[in-house]
């Protein structure tokens, strides 16, 4: 019994905590638009959220694959217009994402363990549909106190290295089941195609 209310309690405060942040972040939007500058700060506000290790104990967010090796994605927050999603996103040691963008805004920092991010830019004009080839033109890895922002048209690739899995917060300024028009690349065929969400997303609002 007493597991059982201390589990409630740690899920009640989550949610009063994710909520408490969501509101700053919709702030930050509101008062902001969408700008690197306003990312840093949405940034800095879902870092903070982080940093309470004592809202995201591990037995929460299994890391587990669906049958088709999907790492589980926690669905934490999301507003009724699908707006201002927030998830925790698991990885198992050998996730490995290919280059992608989003279509919309997004923040991602480390509660957990250690991503590798690349980024790139388009290195064709864009004027062949279907067809794309990219630059590498950065590299960043999100741990526990750091974080990456990205625009909607930015790209960057994920892939988890060594033998630590990860928990890591991902802000979206919409869900990704809502993002129909968000592609993949195959850099060694320089090709994309429509990058559907995760099958694998649980709902733990």
């Amino acid at each position: 019994m007493a597991i059982a209310q201390q589990a409630a309690s740690v899920a009640d405060l989550r949610r009063s905590a994710i909520a408490e942040a969501m509101a700053k972040v919709r702030a930050v939007e509101e008062t902001q638009g969408v700008t690197r500058a306003s990312l840093r700060d949405i940034r800095a506000v879902v870092l903070d959220l982080a940093r309470r290790a004592e809202l995201f104990p591990r037995e929460d967010f299994p890391k587990e694959l669906d049958e088709k090796g999907n790492n589980a994605v926690y669905l934490l927050s999301e507003d009724a217009d699908h707006r201002f999603a927030l998830y925790m996103s698991t990885a198992l040691p050998g996730k490995k994402v290919p280059p992608h963008n989003h279509t919309t805004w997004a923040v991602i920092v480390g509660v957990e363990g250690e991503e590798q991010n690349h980024f790139y830019e388009r290195a064709d004009d864009g004027s062949r549909p279907g067809e794309g080839t990219l630059r590498e033109i950065g590299h960043e890895v999100v741990r526990p106190g750091t974080g990456v922002c990205l625009m909607p048209d930015d790209i960057h690739h994920i892939q988890v290295d060594g033998d630590q899995p990860t928990l890591h917060l991902h802000l979206y300024g919409r869900a990704l089941t809502h993002l129909p028009q968000r592609v993949t690349y195959d850099t060694a065929q320089g090709t994309y195609k429509i990058f559907p969400a995760s099958p694998n997303i649980r709902d733990l609002r």
